[in-house]
């Protein structure tokens, strides 16, 4: 019969990190093709396009307030005003915004020679809606009006 030692017992080998970095780099090359960025939607109005004549190439830095002047989605004959991401329940709401919007330095110093109220208007918008906003930039002494418009392709 033979005799069992319970002698030196034998080390197990640790676990090897050599493939660390490639299951790592696999992981982060998983999570960048899967990822899908949201675009955020700002214009919560409908705008049809509109017939034009001329147009212009304003700058791409321009320090400017964009009016969206059309009908609320699902509603026919619900015209509204959206003043850059906010709808505008009360024509004053525009005044009061463009107040406090030249009290802002970074407006203040270009208010009189570079700073532009942009209009998108959808073609069915009647004309007093626009007038009243117009009439709110005149008190707020904001006088540069642009109406943006698509380009034909």
């Amino acid at each position: 019969m033979s005799k069992f030692s319970k002698g030196k017992k034998k080390k197990e080998p640790g676990i090897s990190t050599a493939a660390l970095p490639d299951i790592v780099f696999m992981l982060l090359f998983f999570f960048m093709v899967t990822t899908v960025f949201k675009e955020k939607e700002t214009n919560k109005l409908e705008i049809d396009k509109v017939a034009i004549k001329e147009t212009i190439d304003l700058e791409k830095n321009i320090k400017a307030a964009y009016f969206w002047i059309g009908r609320v989605p699902g509603r026919v004959d619900d015209f509204r005003v959206q003043l850059d991401d906010d709808l505008i329940n009360d024509y004053e709401e525009i005044r009061d915004y463009l107040v406090k919007l030249r009290k802002n330095p970074e407006y203040s110093q270009v208010w009189d020679s570079r700073f532009f109220n942009v209009f998108k208007v959808d073609k069915k918008t009647e004309m007093r809606i626009v007038k009243k906003v117009q009439d709110e930039l005149k008190e707020a002494e904001a006088f540069k009006v642009v109406y943006s418009v698509n380009k034909e392709k």
